[in-house]
């Protein structure tokens, strides 16, 4: 075997190591049979090495989506929870649903929000719904009427609405947006639990 071509073989293989020191580890080093050639062996070995790499690598790219599709289906379950716990609509009596509501509310909360409560309504044929603020910083400027038309379609569905908790900022918006839109004042008690007496005393449940 010349010096030439043993050294073409070397370089060959060299080349093919780099390659596979960054991961591509689709290139095999031609074999070619020669008497007394013990370079051969070497590589032979050094595509062993890359069919067991190629084997690996594919091995761990399969795990990785499954843990992609896991994590995926985790994130999906997390954000179903969120959204559960962010209304969690209370079935406190036969036909009265009670929402507390924390944290801000902007406009797509507001949208989930009646989406919920409405089907809800629905389903239990509510006739009573109160809505708890006590726990709301803020409900964004344009957000609130929205609300306002949750509790004109809490209305429409035969349920009465009461709001309960009411800041003074938010009244502020409600007081602002009946003047300006000719709106009958919403019905609102301090505490949550005046208007369950409210209501209970209206089902007969309470006597006073």
């Amino acid at each position: 075997m010349s010096v030439t071509i043993e050294g073409e073989r070397v370089d060959q293989l060299l080349r093919i190591i780099v390659a596979a020191a960054t991961g591509d580890y689709e290139l095999r080093v031609p074999l070619v049979e020669e008497d007394d050639d013990e370079f051969l062996e070497v590589e032979l070995g050094v595509n062993y090495l890359l069919e067991e790499l190629a084997l690996g690598k594919a091995k761990s790219d399969s795990q990785r989506q499954q843990l992609e599709a896991r994590a995926e289906e985790l994130a999906h379950q997390q954000s179903e929870l969120v959204e559960a716990l962010s209304t969690p609509v209370i079935a406190v009596w036969p036909g009265v649903l009670a929402l507390p509501l924390v944290g801000r509310i902007d406009d797509e909360r507001a949208a989930r929000i009646t989406a919920v409560l409405l089907e809800r309504v629905a389903a239990e044929r509510a006739t009573h719904v109160i809505l708890d603020l006590t726990g709301v910083g803020t409900i964004a400027g344009n957000t609130m009427p929205g609300l306002l038309r949750m509790v004109r379609a809490i209305g429409l569905l035969g349920a009465s609405c009461l709001l309960t908790g009411i800041s003074p900022a938010v009244a502020q918006q409600i007081v602002a947006l009946g003047e300006v839109e000719g709106r009958a004042p919403v019905r609102a008690l301090a505490q949550l639990s005046d208007a369950l007496a409210h209501v209970l005393a209206q089902k007969g449940a309470l006597r006073g």
